[in-house]
């Protein structure tokens, strides 16, 4: 009966845990993130990539926080203030995460990986044509010189080791998943979206929003290197 109350306990907690990543996942809707200060036309976007990350309370094993998941480190340099404060404004994580991606789009600019804009990608049977979205998208892989979307950008092909994490996942299925949203916002550019036509549950280009369609755990974990940012 011990190893029996034992088991139950164990099988529960996993339970709960496997509940709570799924939770996580979910992500905030474009409306939730409107009220907290996301411009309209860029919250599809942003939603998009909340729905990878987590919602305004989360916290993951890593200690990463909110709707986008800032990481220690990068936490300090986008807010000032502890991290409970941080998990209960969601106004102060929109503000946070809008600077990051300005400065992720700027840093792409520097080193030269908005050339892709206008190039047509296609990995594991879809093709997507790559806009500001996408480029802003594929960052969470790092924007960095020695990055995985800066190896595609110099060779083309999405297959190679050196444009996959390290779950083997390629940056050019973050691509082709981020483009045809309005990131006009981070960029301070007309937007280059191309209205994708639905694929799948997930797939719904920005005029008819975004489904619940949270990702599958090895495509919602990115492995980034140090030489990645």
């Amino acid at each position: 009966m011990a190893r029996l109350r034992i088991r139950r306990t164990l099988f529960e907690g996993g339970l709960a845990l496997s509940l709570s990543a799924t939770l996580a996942l979910a992500g905030e809707s474009a409306a939730s993130l409107v009220a907290a200060g996301m411009p309209a036309n860029c919250a599809p976007f942003a939603a998009k990539v909340s729905a990878s990350e987590g919602n305004f309370g989360s916290v993951n094993q890593a200690r990463c926080l909110g709707a986008f998941q800032f990481c220690p480190g990068t936490f300090e340099r986008y807010y000032k203030g502890d991290a409970q404060s941080f998990l209960n404004d969601p106004q102060a994580q929109v503000a946070a995460w809008s600077k990051y991606e300005r400065d992720s789009w700027s840093q792409a600019e520097r080193n030269g990986l908005t050339s892709l804009v206008g190039q047509q990608v296609c990995h594991g049977g879809r093709c997507a044509m790559i806009d500001q979205s996408a480029i802003l998208f594929a960052c969470q892989f790092g924007c960095g010189k020695g990055g995985k979307l800066a190896n595609y950008a110099a060779n083309g092909d999405c297959n190679a080791r050196n444009v996959k994490d390290g779950n083997l996942v390629s940056v050019c299925s973050y691509m082709i998943k981020g483009a045809g949203y309005d990131a006009s916002c981070f960029t301070g550019q007309q937007s280059t979206a191309c209205v994708q036509t639905p694929t799948s549950p997930g797939d719904y280009p920005t005029s008819t929003g975004i489904a619940a369609n949270p990702p599958s755990p090895g495509d919602a974990s990115v492995i980034v290197g140090p030489t990645d940012v």
